[in-house]
């Protein structure tokens, strides 16, 4: 287990017999300074929302980091996992270091989900990438290079380029400018997060399907 603290470190922190539940709204509170720490200057939305048998929270960004940057900082804040092969909602349980040692917390959010937005300078240079990787296959189909417009209103979902994408349904041009926005990040450094690093995953219910630990 990749931890925030090592395996002597946090053994050398005693143990409480303390246990906090915290409520989805409280656990979106940490998980917004997290963030807030993390990507100084970015806006989040990290809005909490009940449902009939659990919670989530949503957290929203334009440009900014990369998925793959943010998702370490929340993972932890996920209180929950959900086994397709057996449709089953499984359960994931954390430590927080305090002032009196470690403690056992329970987070409110059953799952926490990530939707990035882009703007269209983002789109722009997505596109651009794409149309310099795939400039012979374009020159081939006699196509220029798109329009962030094109994007926006999903008629690349149509355009399919001959040795690139596949000629009878599958993934499209559209795919390819939306796998290339999301891989490309605006942030070069994530900055180390004293929220974040006091909370670490220590296991899951052990189910066969249960996703590994990964704590950054």
């Amino acid at each position: 287990m990749n931890s925030n603290l090592s395996v002597a470190s946090a053994s050398s922190l005693p143990a409480t017999s303390n246990r906090r539940d915290l409520s989805c709204t409280e656990t979106a509170k940490i998980l917004r300074q997290s963030l807030k720490e993390a990507f100084p200057g970015i806006k989040f939305s990290v809005r909490s929302s009940k449902y009939s048998g659990g919670a989530c929270i949503d957290v929203n960004w334009e440009d900014g980091p990369s998925e793959a940057q943010v998702d370490p900082i929340v993972d932890r804040f996920r209180g929950a996992y959900f086994d397709g092969m057996e449709d089953y909602k499984g359960s994931r349980f954390a430590m927080m270091t305090t002032g009196a040692g470690l403690e056992q917390v329970s987070f409110g959010a059953d799952f926490v989900k990530l939707s990035r937005y882009h703007s269209d300078q983002a789109l722009q240079r997505a596109i651009g990438a794409v149309f310099r990787r795939y400039r012979t296959n374009f020159r081939e189909a006699s196509i220029e290079m798109p329009a962030v417009r094109e994007y926006r209103d999903g008629s690349l979902y149509n355009v399919r380029l001959r040795g690139v994408h596949g000629q009878h349904g599958g993934d499209s041009l559209q795919d390819s400018i939306r796998l290339a926005a999301g891989k490309h990040t605006f942030v070069l450094k994530v900055e180390k997060s004293k929220t974040a690093a006091s909370i670490f995953v220590t296991h899951t219910d052990g189910r066969p399907h249960a996703p590994p630990v990964l704590n950054d």
